[in-house]
């Protein structure tokens, strides 16, 4: 029995909807920095024009992103008059896209013939060769729960391999962040907020600071920058107060109910907890502070419109695991002499953020660009 390779990469995205990652809703917290750059939020305020990036032979890798700089009281005027003010400042650079990650690993094929086999089965079953209909049609059947749990079974092996690329490029992503951030309201480099009480029970316990919390949310609102803050930080303290003090915490001695204090502040700021922070900043207390539009990651996939299969190879695109918004190609390419099938993983990539001019030298914002350096901490 031959295998069809078409089944592997229709099969890989029916696993993937198995298992539920087609919904955005699904995206947590501990996607690190690529989660916080792929919120609706973070997409949706970005001005990208995504597809002016072909030459017409298919080797530019580039897209254009679209800023504008606002005006400042001294471009008004005190009296009215018929004389024409200057065309506001319109910057479209173009990103050129350079970085890039990959994986791979091998599937034997006896693996891939069990997993060709039960997809087959699958469309047989269903009469459907759409992921969803497939999915939504196989669990209400009793007799495809076997073929079912095959085809999710391949989702781990492309989860395992592809949460080491998420890695790779959120390693990327903070040290871009790091080298491109702009200054505080009022020039200061980095602000550090004190979110969390002291450890001692007679300091709070451990429970939430909420002067701090109020104090870099008026930080980020003077910003001027529309919409929620988005923050990456490692397991410090605002990982403490987000993820366990509204669970442990109730109303206290001093008249303050921490969970909704908690409540409020996490309806005005998203958190985004990633292992690689440490590592770049030497301290899990440290965070990027971005605003939506700010920082931007800008994929290029290579197998989407006239690109397809080339030989043997089956070429395709596929969104990632617990990242649904984010895809990557995929290749995946029989090997006659070692009976396997080799898996390969692709994303070419860059991260965008606009320069210090993005505000005028007599603007109160000068060397504010919407990513910022702080740190929360816990009081001693």
């Amino acid at each position: 029995m031959s295998v069809s390779l078409n089944n592997i990469s229709l099969g890989v995205l029916t696993s993937l909807t198995a298992n539920m990652i087609n919904n955005a809703e699904t995206v947590g917290i501990n996607t690190g920095a690529l989660g916080a750059l792929n919120t609706a939020e973070n997409l949706a305020s970005g001005k990208i024009i995504r597809l002016a990036n072909d030459d017409g032979t298919g080797h530019q890798k580039q897209v254009r992103v679209v800023t504008k700089q606002r005006q400042t009281p001294e471009d008004t005027v005190s009296s009215k008059d018929c004389t024409p003010g200057s065309e506001l400042l319109y910057e479209e650079e173009v990103v050129t896209i350079t970085d890039y990650v990959g994986g791979k690993f091998l599937l034997n094929e006896s693996t891939v013939r069990q997993y060709d086999s039960s997809y087959s089965e699958l469309v047989r079953l269903t009469g459907s060769k759409d992921p969803r209909q497939i999915v939504m049609k196989a669990s209400e059947m009793g007799s495809a729960t076997t073929e079912l749990s095959v085809i999710r079974e391949m989702f781990s092996d492309f989860q395992l391999s592809m949460d080491a690329m998420i890695q790779a490029v959120n390693k990327k992503i903070l040290a871009y962040a790091d080298a491109a951030k702009g200054n505080w309201v009022g020039g200061a480099a980095s602000n550090s907020y004190v979110v969390q009480n002291g450890p001692s029970y007679a300091n709070g316990g451990g429970s939430i600071n909420a002067n701090g919390l109020l104090e870099f949310r008026q930080d980020a609102r003077a910003t001027k920058f529309n919409g929620l803050p988005h923050i990456i930080s490692g397991y410090g303290a605002m990982d403490r107060i987000f993820q366990q003090d509204s669970r442990y915490f109730g109303p206290g001695a001093n008249g303050f109910d921490f969970a909704s204090v908690r409540g409020a502040a996490g309806q005005e700021m998203r958190l985004f907890t990633d292992e690689n922070v440490v590592d770049q900043f030497s301290s899990e207390d440290a965070a990027i502070v971005f605003m939506p539009g700010s920082m931007l990651y800008l994929p290029f996939l290579q197998y989407v419109g006239n690109f397809g299969d080339i030989g043997v190879m089956k070429r395709f695109t596929m969104p990632i695991p617990q990242l649904p918004n984010v895809s990557l190609d995929v290749r995946i390419l029989p090997d006659e002499c070692s009976e396997n099938y080799a898996v390969f993983l692709d994303q070419f990539f860059e991260i965008y953020t606009p320069s210090m001019e993005l505000f005028k030298a007599s603007d109160r914002l000068v060397g504010v660009n919407g990513v910022f350096e702080a740190a929360f901490t816990q009081a001693a």
